[in-house]
């Protein structure tokens, strides 16, 4: 089990890409242009962001177990 001792906000990282991903939906969903554009490309950037994130302190806390 992953011990995310190096931050304590991983359940905030993961809402953050779920948010990411309800952007993404809304955006499909016939907003028009410019909101469907900025909420596709504001929900990629942010599931991109959070996941890499939360990749880099898993991976801190494996390799980092005293």
């Amino acid at each position: 089990m992953v011990n995310f001792k190096y931050d304590k906000n991983a359940f905030l990282y993961l809402a953050a890409i779920i948010a990411g991903y309800a952007l993404i939906f809304l955006s499909e969903q016939g907003l028009g242009d410019f909101l469907g554009s900025l909420f596709f490309y504001v929900g990629v950037v942010a599931m991109a962001f959070f996941s890499l994130v939360l990749i880099i302190f898993g991976f801190l806390s494996i390799f980092n177990k005293h």
